[in-house]
């Protein structure tokens, strides 16, 4: 276990990163390098270290290996994505799109591949931790009016969290809680699959790429019926998707 703090004076915008990886040398180098632009910097080899640290350094930002050799890189992400109290991106010598979209449907912010370039790794880490920040102040700012009602759902933006109305919660990935928050937030509007890409899988859309629509199709499954029987979301040809309740009208 490794802990540093920058010692620089007046560096209050720089975020507590912790990298939980479990290679020596390249752990070294990228906290060398984070610790070069003033950031304060925690390194676990382990996932149970790195849980711990999570705990006493709380940290803006986590950078998460996907191969450690106790705990599954994946299940780390999905547990400090769930919490929501701070970015998360996964590193991993895995440069497959598939292990990207795994990683970012999981609720991660976003994925280096390993060995980084160091500017790149710095720009990403102080993006996610921009993102994080307005995300925290939108949560403020949506005090006392963070539950949405649609149709037979409930959606809390706060809470992250859809239930039917017995109050059973819906089992939601990251990626689908914000595409139907994203959808929500449109009132009854369609929304392009390239402003759902960027939001929920924070990747641009390509007319050949179908993580979107995948996307919608598990969502869809999970959600309930509307009161007439169909889909609460609906496929609107050339415009993306919609989000509508019941009593509105397509």
């Amino acid at each position: 276990m490794h802990i540093a703090k920058a010692e620089a004076d007046g560096l209050m915008t720089n975020p507590r990163v912790l990298l939980i990886e479990d290679d020596e040398a390249v752990a070294q180098a990228m906290v060398r390098g984070m610790e070069r632009s003033g950031m304060s910097v925690a390194c676990a080899g382990t996932g149970a270290v790195g849980m711990a640290l999570k705990d006493s350094f709380k940290p803006d930002v986590i950078l998460v290996d996907l191969e450690l050799p106790d705990t599954n890189g994946v299940d780390l992400i999905s547990h400090f994505a769930e919490s929501r109290s701070c970015g998360v991106i996964v590193v991993s010598g895995m440069g497959e799109e598939s292990d990207r979209i795994v990683g970012l449907e999981l609720g991660a912010d976003d994925y280096i591949v390993k060995p980084p370039r160091m500017r790149e790794m710095i720009a990403r880490i102080r993006a996610v931790h921009r993102r994080v920040n307005r995300r925290e102040e939108a949560k403020v700012s949506s005090r006392g009016r963070d539950t949405l009602q649609v149709g037979p759902i409930r959606i809390n933006t706060t809470l992250r969290q859809v239930t039917k109305e017995d109050g059973t919660r819906i089992p939601l990935t990251s990626a689908e809680f914000t595409l139907i928050e994203v959808l929500a937030a449109a009132k009854g509007q369609a929304v392009s699959r390239d402003t759902l890409s960027e939001s929920a899988l924070r990747r641009p859309w390509r007319p050949e790429d179908r993580s979107v629509d995948q996307l919608v199709f598990s969502l869809r499954q999970k959600l309930p019926a509307d009161e007439g029987g169909g889909t609460l979301i609906h496929s609107i040809r050339g415009a993306g998707y919609l989000l509508r309740a019941p009593d509105q009208a397509l």
